[in-house]
């Protein structure tokens, strides 16, 4: 009865990923550019999202705090009882940014792209657990 217990354990062990929970606890955002340069972050985890059948993901957001950022800058967040969150970040000065940005959910890499933020377009995110959501934003506040 040992060898049946010994190979269970090992075979139990191997798939010790399929355990694992996947529920979101925290998000971790960088933004890396011209030092010095200020953006104005909106953060938010209370808000709806859904994409519509043009592949355009509305995002109405019901509370959000806005913090003004000097670049480089980088924030953890809790999002364990929402399991959402979504950032918009303008430039302050209504210049172009070029920056990099990188998301990770607690210990996994979401994204990590460079780009730019522009006077008249911000630059936004948005995760949702669970929630299949496409990058191309209307965001109403």
């Amino acid at each position: 009865m040992g060898l049946p217990l010994l190979l269970a354990a090992i075979a139990l062990g191997g798939c010790s990923e399929i355990f694992d929970d996947p529920t979101p606890e925290n998000i971790y955002f960088e933004m890396r550019g011209e030092a010095g340069d200020r953006v104005r972050a909106i953060y938010s985890t209370q808000f709806v999202a859904g994409s519509n059948e043009f592949g355009v993901t509305r995002v109405q957001v019901v509370r959000s705090d806005t913090v003004i950022h000097e670049i480089p800058f980088q924030r953890t967040m809790d999002i364990s009882i929402d399991r959402r969150w979504f950032v918009q970040a303008e430039s302050l000065e209504g210049d172009t940014l070029a920056v990099q940005v990188i998301v990770n959910v607690d210990d996994r890499g979401l994204l990590n792209e460079t780009g730019g933020i522009f006077p008249d377009e911000p630059w936004h995110f948005v995760y949702s657990f669970n929630q299949l959501l496409t990058r191309d934003l209307d965001v109403e506040f």
